[in-house]
């Protein structure tokens, strides 16, 4: 028989921002995320940062935030 669990929302959780700083989930409430982990060390990250900015830009006017 499974174990209950208790499920929670997003919105509970605090994360670790790209420069080590705790971001309280919950301030994002009634947007669109949209929550990428990126690999800060890779060589693939500012063309990941330039596609995600013009993704950014195109749809924040629609309440779009990329963690």
């Amino acid at each position: 028989m499974a174990s209950q669990s208790k499920t929670g929302s997003v919105y509970d959780f605090t994360v670790k921002d790209a420069r080590g700083n705790d971001v309280d989930l919950s301030s994002y409430k009634g947007k669109v995320l949209l929550i990428v982990n990126v690999a800060s060390q890779c060589g693939l990250t500012n063309s990941n940062y330039t596609e995600l900015n013009q993704l950014y830009e195109k749809y924040k006017s629609q309440g779009l935030e990329i963690l």
